[in-house]
């Protein structure tokens, strides 16, 4: 189901979220106090044992899911955590905080794997209810039209994002510097185009980007200024290390470690830790993503 499904857009409220109205008089002086989400971040770090993990995407990726990774597990992990921690889908913009109306998620995908290859990014959006399968589907049909053996400028098949990047790249540098900081004024007052927020992979609920893809570990990223950004994560390579159960014996594991950085102005740490508390679940015990949440919690925004 839509967040907010038939919810009519009051005075205050923008085209990509609600305004929040109950907000305790902490959560109303935070923005006011920490201006910038530089002033604001937070870091999350987790080390998962993900040895169901892969069994169950391997299990998947024969059944008729090619390709289905931790990736896709990662995605779906964190769209179960919004739909029983809705707080984690809020952001801040021009000292106020409001709740998304849709959970959109942004990657980037290297349209060849070498040091001077394009990059474009995808935005899959999804449901609270959906499964790890509705997930992978999803990010599917956004990657299956990407032509990996062309550059950006040379694709006619461009995408929308990539169409208005490759526009004000081309643009004189006054009028690159001109162009974006009227697009900043423009989001900061709510009043950027539907159009350009609905295409923008800096207004989602969170940005993801896979490291261990080119064997490397998480690292923290930043969330950008511009746009509503609220959750940035990274997923680290796997590795492997030899501990001694609980009958003595020695057995391998395989570990990944996960990176986040948040904006903490739009909910507290406790909000927070109980979203990640869902993701590392989600990791140790994946069959719960083989069908949808029992639940969907609604984010309470009216007093």
């Amino acid at each position: 189901m839509p967040l907010f499904e038939g919810r009519k857009r009051r005075l205050g409220d923008r085209n990509d979220g609600f305004r929040i109205r109950n907000l305790d008089p902490m959560g109303r002086l935070i923005p006011y106090i920490m201006k910038t989400k530089a002033d604001s971040w937070v870091l999350f770090e987790e080390k998962l044992e993900v040895t169901q993990a892969q069994e169950l995407v391997r299990k998947l990726s024969r059944e008729g899911y090619p390709g289905m990774s931790l990736y896709h597990l990662l995605f779906a992990s964190l769209v179960r955590a919004m739909s029983q921690v809705p707080q984690m889908n809020r952001f801040v913009i021009n000292n106020n905080i409001y709740a998304r109306n849709e959970i959109k998620f942004s990657m980037v995908v290297k349209k060849g794997m070498n040091t001077d290859g394009d990059r474009t990014i995808i935005l899959p959006r999804f449901q609270p209810e959906d499964t790890i399968c509705d997930v992978y589907n999803s990010i599917k049909k956004e990657v299956d039209v990407i032509d990996r053996t062309k550059k950006v400028a040379e694709d006619e098949n461009k995408s929308k994002f990539d169409v208005l990047e490759f526009t004000l790249s081309i643009l004189p540098n006054w009028l690159l510097r001109f162009a974006i900081a009227f697009l900043k004024f423009l989001d900061k007052h709510g009043l950027i185009p539907k159009s350009i927020v609905a295409l923008s992979p800096f207004h989602t609920s969170c940005f993801i980007t896979n490291m261990g893809s080119f064997g490397m570990n998480a690292v923290y990223h930043h969330c950008y200024e511009f746009g509503t950004t609220s959750v940035f994560g990274a997923l680290g390579k796997k590795e492997h290390e030899y501990v001694t159960d609980k009958n003595g014996k020695t057995v391998r594991k395989t570990y990944v470690k996960l990176c986040f950085v948040v904006d903490e102005r739009t909910v507290g740490g406790f909000e927070y830790g109980a979203g990640f508390k869902i993701v590392k679940n989600c990791f140790s015990h994946p069959e719960q993503l083989l069908t949808p949440p029992k639940t969907v919690v609604a984010d309470i925004i009216d007093r």
